[in-house]
């Protein structure tokens, strides 16, 4: 059975890996994962078939995924060779300025025939009512997703959509507070998220002994028209 929807009204709770893996089928290519974090995500789609390359300012060392430390708007890779590039929740991270060229840089790697998939975000579900109250992304994921239609409209591309929803648990507040800070791009204090608000909002996901938090995400899988090397020469 499928784990993802193509009505965002009917999205449905998976894990990461998987609703990805689903996506993404087949498993074949060199894959580059731009903005990978620490590489986690990439070593596990290593481990699915692809041949991966896992990007980003602050990334690790590890294995089985190929790492390499660079920026989304420029990337230190040769054009025309990945037959797959990812974004997976790391466009509404590049400054907003950069966002179109980072799609740039994303379609100069990518070979002719190639997918560039952008998996992001939503302000839908109880991590955006939790979060809003110190690190509201809203504004940032909506110009992501401009940016997105913006390029399938202008270059002709033709799109493939499909949702659902993350799921994260914490045991209580304090495990959250400590996920939070962990992030290398976060922009707030501690004392940001132990506002009242915030705790309130978090309380109010209890579920069967835990603390749930889900968020709807947006997965777009985008071809190029076989003229799209000549219309950005």
């Amino acid at each position: 059975m499928s784990l993802l929807r193509t009505d965002p009204g009917q999205a449905v709770v998976a894990q990461r890996l998987d609703a990805l893996r689903e996506f993404l089928q087949p498993c074949l290519g060199a894959l580059l994962d731009i903005g990978c974090g620490g590489g986690a995500l990439s070593d596990g789609l290593a481990q699915q078939g692809f041949h991966v390359t896992g990007i980003d300012p602050y990334v690790g060392s590890g294995a089985p995924a190929s790492r390499v430390r660079g920026s989304a708007h420029a990337l230190p890779m040769t054009s025309d060779s990945f037959d797959h590039v990812l974004l997976h929740w790391s466009l509404h991270h590049v400054p907003q300025a950069l966002m179109g060229r980072a799609l740039g840089e994303a379609l100069r790697v990518l070979r002719t025939a190639g997918t560039l998939y952008v998996i992001e975000p939503e302000p839908v579900g109880s991590w955006q009512a939790v979060s809003c109250g110190f690190h509201d992304e809203t504004g940032v994921q909506a110009m992501a997703a401009e940016v997105v239609n913006h390029l399938v409209v202008a270059k002709g591309c033709s799109r493939r959509r499909a949702y659902y929803f993350s799921e994260d648990r914490y045991p209580q507040f304090d495990a959250f507070v400590d996920d939070m800070m962990s992030l290398a791009y976060n922009r707030y204090r501690v004392e940001d998220i132990r506002q009242d608000a915030v705790r309130d909002a978090f309380e109010a996901c209890a579920h069967e002994g835990a603390y749930v938090l889900r968020q709807r995400i947006r997965m777009e899988a985008i071809q190029w028209p076989k003229n799209f090397r000549s219309d950005n020469s």
